[in-house]
C-alpha cells in the first residue's frame, strides 16, 4: 500500500450527523459512484457529547502548529475549506451564510489520518471503523474533548479541489462544511491501488471544550 506523501490528506464522502445521504458529483474512477452519508452532532441538551464521556480536557495546540504552513496538503485543504466558509453557499437547497475561518488541529488529523488508512486498507468507506470505531470516539481517543464534531468521507477523487467539488455538490456535506457549531479542523487522503476507488478522503470538524 502507498501512502500520499503527505502526513494528512482530506476525507472521504461520509458524513456525519446529517442524516442525509446521496451520490458523489465528482468524476468517478469506476462505473458506481461512493455512497455519501454526512454526519454531524452538536451537543445533547445537558451538554454531554455522544462517544466523549470522560470529560477530559483538550490538549491545546501551540499557536505555531494552528496554521500548517509547512505541509502543502493540510494548507491546500484548509485554503479550500475557508474559502467556502468566507461566503454563502446553497447546500442543497439550504442557505448557509459565510462562517469564520477553521483552524488546523493535528489531533483532528489524527483521527482522520486513522480513518483514511483503515478504509484504505480494508477497501470500504463508511463512518464506522473496522474496529467499530464511531467518528465521535476517534476524536476521543486522540485526547481532543469535542463538544461538537462533524465527518465527511469520500472516495475516488484525484485532488482536493475534487473531493471539495464532490462535497459541496452534496447538501449534508455542504453543511458539515459551512456548520458555525466547529472551529477547527483534520483531514487526510490515503491511498490504496489494489482496491475499488484507489483513495480514500476523510474530513473530521469539531470544537472544544
Amino acid at each position: 500500500m502507498r501512502y500520499i506523501p503527505i502526513i494528512l490528506l482530506s476525507t472521504l464522502l461520509i458524513g456525519c450527523g446529517s442524516g442525509s445521504s446521496s451520490t458523489s458529483n465528482s468524476e468517478p474512477n469506476s462505473e458506481t459512484d461512493p455512497t455519501n452519508d454526512p454526519i454531524a452532532t452538536v451537543p445533547d441538551s445537558d451538554g454531554s457529547t455522544p462517544g466523549n464521556e470522560d470529560g477530559s480536557e483538550p490538549e491545546s495546540t501551540p499557536p505555531d502548529e494552528q496554521t500548517p504552513e509547512q505541509d502543502d496538503f493540510a494548507s491546500l485543504m484548509l485554503t479550500a475549506v475557508n474559502h467556502a466558509r468566507s461566503i454563502e453557499q446553497n447546500c442543497g437547497g439550504t442557505i448557509m451564510p459565510a462562517v469564520p475561518a477553521l483552524k488546523w488541529n493535528y489531533d483532528l488529523e489524527a483521527a482522520a489520518f486513522r480513518h483514511s488508512s483503515d478504509m484504505a486498507n480494508g477497501d470500504f468507506m463508511d463512518h464506522t471503523g473496522s474496529d467499530g470505531s464511531t467518528p465521535a470516539e476517534r476524536v476521543a481517543d486522540t485526547g481532543y474533548s469535542a463538544n461538537a464534531w462533524a465527518e465527511n468521507v469520500a472516495a475516488g477523487q484525484n485532488s482536493v479541489d475534487d473531493v471539495m467539488a464532490s462535497w459541496m455538490s452534496s447538501a449534508g456535506h455542504c453543511q458539515n462544511i459551512m456548520s458555525s457549531n466547529v472551529t477547527e479542523m483534520g483531514a487526510s487522503a490515503v491511498e490504496n491501488a489494489d482496491t475499488q476507488y484507489g483513495i480514500y478522503w476523510t474530513q473530521v470538524f469539531a470544537n472544544a471544550w
